[in-house]
């Protein structure tokens, strides 16, 4: 198979499935238990948390909410947030998050929440001077994701969450660094110390499904969501996994010490566009003058059905999306890509490309030859610019 389907979810390293072993076959007492505290299970989560600290730029290892993944660690930080601060009932998110924001954005909605939706320029970053017009007494939080999952365009979270604070101290931020974690730096000390939040998933990094983590710089501005144990400093009821914590540290670890990656995956991300762009007349990519992650790359092909195109590429075992794998299969075209300002048909054409560590040239090349094969004589003669709505 070839896979360029990354930014839904990644192979496991096998590193990482050797080092979680020992936690689901040996050491696998409910870490709560007697016996786990004299087996010093506890401490081996002390000692995880401590390396997510540093390879994260985090200061204290309580500050890290373990969970099943970021759609609860999104779901932590919106309505943890919410329960905690009954008072301000304003809520602003970018136009491109992802759906675990926008659908516990809509439930705020209805429980009488104001929600803003703060817009993206063309290319595809946000509208940073339309911020500070939406901001008031009665907002509570700012949440604006580190990396969009499906073109990859980076925003500038660290200077936004800075002026921000500046202007309004008691708002606080969130992002969902889920894209962005293990691709780009992440310094929560540094250029994202004003970040209140943030979200993460050890499956867009090479690590186990079903754990993630939520930073929290300061406990005191959650309540929890769920309840009946007080695991976490209570702020997160329930067993506590460390075998996913252990496979989730180990994972972004082995990536972090791979430092000449990025530049490697931006390489083969730019010979799969160049290849992409001269062989369908017309395609374009979103977010294409922005600062991208060198993993993602999405493409609108004008004239071609991106679902029926993307099945194709399947029938031919090779994996990429039309989008987020959380939409998969849905009637309407991504809002993602309309928010860029595509036209309704034109959002219909995109497809996502996402890379990773083992991606190949050799893949490149032979997706480039299906890719070629399948286009055939449809390639419709048109322009290189985006139809805007």
């Amino acid at each position: 198979m070839i896979y360029f389907d990354n930014n839904s979810t990644t192979r496991v390293f096998e590193n990482v499935v050797q080092a979680m072993r020992p936690f689901l076959t040996e050491h696998f007492a409910n870490p709560a238990s007697a016996i786990a505290q004299f087996r010093g299970i506890q401490q081996n989560i002390q000692a995880e948390k401590k390396r997510l600290c540093k390879a994260l730029g985090a200061d204290d290892t309580h500050q890290f909410v373990i969970t099943s993944g970021a759609t609860e660690s999104n779901n932590l930080a919106l309505f943890g947030a919410a329960r905690a601060n009954r008072d301000r009932r304003h809520v602003i998110v970018s136009a491109i998050e992802h759906p675990s924001i926008m659908e516990v954005c809509e439930l705020l909605r209805k429980d009488g929440y104001r929600i803003s939706m703060l817009p993206v320029k063309p290319d595809g970053t946000v509208h940073e001077a339309a911020l500070e017009d939406m901001l008031s007494a009665d907002t509570l939080l700012l949440s604006v994701m580190l990396a969009n999952n499906e073109t990859g365009v980076i925003q500038p979270v660290g200077s936004i969450a800075r002026a921000v604070k500046r202007r309004h101290p008691s708002v606080l931020t969130h992002t969902d660094a889920t894209q962005a974690v293990g691709k780009m730096p992440i310094d929560l000390s540094g250029d994202l110390a004003e970040v209140d939040l943030l979200s993460l998933s050890a499956h867009k990094f090479h690590g186990p499904k079903g754990t993630g983590a939520l930073f929290v710089r300061d406990t005191d501005i959650l309540a929890p969501i769920l309840y009946g144990g007080g695991q976490q400093d209570g702020l997160r009821a329930g067993t506590e996994n460390p075998a996913g914590l252990v496979g989730m540290v180990t994972a972004l670890t082995t990536l972090l010490a791979n430092g000449d990656a990025p530049a490697h995956i931006a390489r083969l991300r730019d010979r799969l566009e160049t290849g992409i762009l001269a062989a369908y007349r017309g395609a374009f990519v979103l977010g294409s003058s922005a600062n991208r992650l060198p993993t993602t790359l999405n493409v609108c092909l004008p004239g071609i059905d991106a679902e029926e195109f993307v099945d194709g590429m399947a029938a031919r075992d090779i994996a990429i999306s039309a989008g987020s794998a959380c939409s998969y299969g849905a009637s309407k075209p991504s809002y993602v890509a309309l928010a860029h300002g595509l036209s309704y048909e034109h959002a219909k054409n995109c497809i996502r490309l996402s890379l990773s560590v083992e991606s190949t040239e050799q893949e490149i090349d032979f997706f480039l030859h299906e890719f070629k094969d399948i286009i055939g004589s449809s390639n419709p003669s048109l322009s290189h610019e985006p139809e805007t709505a």
